[in-house]
């Protein structure tokens, strides 16, 4: 798939994705390095990045494998996690995604968006 041919949804999907993990990050840096400790910060979080599973889950397979680097069965697989079992959310793969997995998102992501296309 040519640049030029991302589509309009695509677009969106993917700004949408860079949104949500900006509010991530504030949301990190209001709760503190202990965020996982607060019920509040980590609902907030969680929902977050299940926004980002959902806005994945919309993206075109062509798009998509313009950014190989990004774990996106793993982004749309937390999604499901969150959104129907709840109660099964470890907070540490949440951490993880939080610390290493969404700047990575965000980097990629934000390139893709940057290209003009």
């Amino acid at each position: 798939m040519a640049w030029c041919c991302m589509t309009p949804r695509d677009r969106a999907a993917l700004e949408r994705i860079v949104e949500c993990v900006g509010v991530v990050d504030g949301y990190v840096q209001r709760a503190g390095p202990d965020w996982a400790e607060d019920d509040m910060a980590v609902d907030a979080i969680a929902k977050r990045i299940e926004e980002i599973g959902e806005a994945a889950k919309r993206i075109e397979l062509d798009t998509i494998g313009l950014m190989p680097e990004i774990d996106w069965r793993g982004l749309k697989g937390i999604r499901e996690v969150i959104a129907h079992d709840y109660d099964e959310v470890d907070l540490q793969i949440l951490d993880d995604v939080v610390r290493n997995k969404l700047p990575q998102v965000a980097a990629v992501v934000g390139r893709i968006l940057a290209s003009g296309q």
